[in-house]
């Protein structure tokens, strides 16, 4: 009798199993996806809320030639954040997707789970039911010693809880495979619910871009108007150029000046050269990692060669467009110091910084927090970008000159998104 007792406590022990872990790693995996689908959805927020300014913009409409110039300007602002929002949204989707894949996954598992479960208990019953099961009493009663009579008790209270314990355990998994059912179910509803979103956002882009094609046939009836909106772009990039330039050769002789000892040029002069060397040192380690100067922001118009849909014709943008929220915190991207603060056509307010060998400059600015030959460090809030009533609108003209020639700050800056 003894030895049966043992062999049954045996084969439950064997029959045991712990599966905490698999299940501990789903959860991470699942809030791990989660928490991609709340940064996704906090950038689609963020294009939101620029789309709707740049849509209010859009219904005040006039029908001169200037007002449909900046209408088209306007739109084609609002179609490049409207791509880059459907880009978001699909990519949402298929984070979804990914969790629903991993949910179905995670399902199958307590259903194998549930079924070992269901019969293991099964097994153990059917192995009581063969060999019989003599009454907790009489196996007690016919211990031969106490120590016999401690030792059974104490198996036998085991067994007991082995026996309540598989039940919990089929149980808890009955629970958890609801719960997982629930969930895959309610993914499901969003992924639908994107991909209605998704749907909806391609007809109005499309809606957009065949509006955009209407106010372009438009510009072009007036060839006149375009040749002189063409020229005063080509005008504003020269002037940009030139004044940038200009600033530069001046400030290459104040420090000529100041090592021959005049005292007026010293205190003209914000750091060192020593200190200027340190801050064109750090700028060029960090090739690609320098933080963005807006917070959110979208590039709406590239550094280089445009091809303008209007004109035909082919243009040099110095620097890039990053649109952004109204009046959005505008942070220098390295070590330097402020050494214009100017107005140019074209461009609105724009602060000049000195990194040594590199130069930025921070155009179409609402507000400036900053003066000349202020020292900065890298995050330091320099001013406001632009608003409705900037030149360029809600967005930020930045650019990065090294040596002589102006460089594509994408290479420069971080990748702002996946």
């Amino acid at each position: 009798m003894k030895n049966k007792l043992y062999i049954i406590l045996f084969f439950l022990i064997i029959l045991s199993g712990d599966d905490v872990l698999g299940q501990t790693s789903y959860e991470y995996l699942r809030a791990q996806l989660m928490e991609r689908q709340q940064s996704t959805r906090s950038q689609i927020h963020n294009l939101d809320q620029q789309i709707a300014t740049l849509t209010n913009r859009l219904n005040e409409t006039t029908e001169e030639y200037q007002q449909v110039f900046q209408r088209f300007e306007d739109l084609n602002r609002l179609i490049t954040l409207r791509r880059e929002r459907l880009r978001q949204m699909t990519r949402e989707q298929s984070q979804i997707e990914e969790e629903i894949r991993l949910i179905e996954r995670n399902l199958a598992e307590l259903e194998q789970e549930l079924a070992r479960l269901i019969q293991d208990y099964k097994s153990t019953l059917t192995y009581l039911y063969k060999h019989g099961r003599t009454t907790e009493l009489a196996l007690l009663l016919t211990s031969s010693s106490i120590n016999q009579l401690m030792i059974r008790s104490y198996y036998l209270s085991k067994f007991n809880s082995h026996l309540q314990g598989q039940v919990d355990e089929i149980e808890e998994a009955q629970q958890r495979l609801e719960s997982s059912k629930i969930d895959l179910q309610q993914t499901k509803s969003r992924n639908d619910a994107v991909l209605a979103d998704i749907r909806l956002e391609t007809q109005t882009l499309e809606a957009q871009q065949r509006e955009q094609q209407i106010i372009v046939d438009e510009l072009r009836k007036d060839i006149a108007s375009l040749e002189s909106r063409r020229k005063e772009q080509q005008q504003q990039r020269q002037n940009l150029e030139s004044t940038m330039d200009n600033l530069i050769r001046e400030e290459m002789r104040l420090r000529r000046a100041e090592e021959s000892g005049a005292e007026i040029v010293r205190r003209d002069i914000a750091v060192t050269d020593e200190e200027l060397a340190i801050f064109e040192n750090n700028f060029r380690q960090n090739r690609g990692q320098l933080p963005w100067p807006v917070e959110n922001g979208t590039i709406t118009e590239r550094f280089g060669e445009r091809v303008n849909p209007v004109f035909n014709t082919r243009t040099q943008n110095p620097g890039i467009d990053i649109s952004t929220l109204p009046r959005s915190p505008v942070r220098a991207v390295s070590d330097g110091y402020v050494f214009s603060i100017q107005p140019l056509h074209g461009y609105g307010d724009i602060i000049f910084v000195n990194h040594g060998t590199y130069r930025t400059a921070y155009g179409n600015m609402s507000d400036i927090f900053v003066r000349r030959n202020q020292v900065l460090r890298r995050g330091d809030v320099i001013g406001l970008s632009g608003d409705e009533n900037s030149i360029r609108g809600s967005v930020l003209f930045f650019l990065i000159r090294e040596g002589s020639q102006m460089v594509d700050p994408e290479r420069w800056l971080q990748n702002p998104r996946p």
